[in-house]
């Protein structure tokens, strides 16, 4: 997938953050001289145009655009500290405070935000094989601000790697992490998910395989956690010991146990 980046109308500099971005992610840089994104899409030959914006990189497609926010986790975390409604994400994983999360595809990153809510003294990775959503995602929390400073701190302590997950697993030691977490694009999608819509655009959509399971409950030391629709009958494929969801929600989360 063919992306490039340029900066907004009113500036054609380019300044440290965005240079950082530009040297991590190899991403070609195109200049604005003041032209549309439309314009230099197809000068380019990309698909996508990555504007970089004081509060952080948007990626724009011919008709949406991407860019990180806090989605649900912000009103998940609010209801907990608000009205002590315990997450079910929280509630399935069984998270301590000191536990260490991997979250195999982050997509946008709210089910990891809620888990680094819950572990303040852990740490949560989260992986992301698409270049351009890593990149937007990882640079749109190193820069997120909010007055709201636990939902900041929580968004800031997430380490993102671009890598695919089957090559993540491989490569590190067993019992490396307490929780091993998957949401995959969903093989139905829920259609009033539209947050997720331009999301999808540049999203891996491969299925989960066996091998990949085999190795997430090498290096879990607690559990893996499978998140998807509650009738997916991707959870006896990938042979969850049970099933958990509440039958007014259309989500369900299948859980290995370890040990």
């Amino acid at each position: 997938m063919q992306i490039v980046a340029t900066t907004t109308q009113a500036r054609n500099d380019i300044g440290s953050d965005f240079q950082q971005f530009l040297d991590e992610s190899g991403i070609e840089y195109a200049p604005r001289q003041r032209k549309s994104l439309e314009k230099i899409r197809r000068e380019s030959q990309a698909e996508g145009v990555i504007v970089w914006e004081r509060s952080g990189p948007v990626l724009y497609w011919p008709e949406s655009k991407f860019f990180f926010h806090p989605s649900m986790a912000k009103v998940r975390i609010a209801l907990y500290r608000k009205k002590g409604q315990v997450d079910p994400l929280v509630e399935v994983c069984g998270l301590e405070e000191d536990d260490l999360f991997l979250d195999c595809t982050l997509g946008l990153g709210a089910d990891a935000i809620v888990a680094s809510y819950f572990t303040p003294r852990g740490q949560v990775v989260g992986l992301e094989s698409s270049l351009p959503i890593s990149q937007v995602v990882k640079w749109g929390m190193r820069l997120y601000e909010s007055d709201m400073f636990w939902l900041q701190e929580a968004i800031q302590r997430i380490k993102v790697i671009n890598c695919d997950h089957r090559t993540y697993l491989h490569q590190i030691a067993d019992k490396s992490f307490d929780l091993v977490y998957f949401d995959p694009m969903f093989r139905e999608p829920i259609l009033k998910s539209q947050a997720l819509s331009p999301l999808r655009k540049a999203a891996n959509n491969n299925p989960l395989d066996l091998e990949t399971i085999q190795q997430a409950c090498r290096i879990a030391r607690k559990r893996v956690v499978i998140k998807e629709r509650r009738d997916s009958s991707e959870f006896s494929r990938l042979n969850c010991e049970e099933v958990i969801g509440s039958p007014n929600n259309k989500i369900a989360f299948g859980v290995i146990h370890i040990g």
